[in-house]
């Protein structure tokens, strides 16, 4: 077993919106935070109860991202931030079983799914 399985990788990423993309029903910026990183499962059950949104409904999946439960806003250009979380591609077949049960205990513990 190599290190490398001892951790699951995730893609951080990041919309934008300011009032101008909301009158248009856009984004204002999208884009990655991080696009490969590297956590322990410890490390994803933490970053998981902060990001509560599912991007789909029913038991998580590796198809299923999560987003933050606020917007971090700018108050001197009225735009605001929200975040998510990815399973990232590269990640082995096991790290999928981890990343559901990692996504299972962080909303188990809010009480959340």
């Amino acid at each position: 077993m190599s290190a490398m399985q001892n951790y699951i990788l995730v893609s951080r990423t990041y919309a934008e919106t300011t009032p101008e993309s909301a009158e248009q029903g856009s984004f204002s910026a999208i884009g990655f935070i991080t696009d490969c990183e590297v956590l322990s499962f410890r490390e994803l059950v933490y970053l998981l109860r902060d990001h509560v949104h599912p991007s789909e409904s029913g038991e998580p999946s590796v198809h299923t991202w999560f987003t933050g439960d606020e917007y971090v806003t700018d108050y001197r250009t009225c735009t605001n931030r929200q975040e998510s979380v990815h399973f990232h591609s590269d990640n082995n077949v096991h790290a999928g079983r981890y990343w559901v049960l990692a996504c299972k205990i962080a909303h188990a513990k809010r009480n959340l799914l």
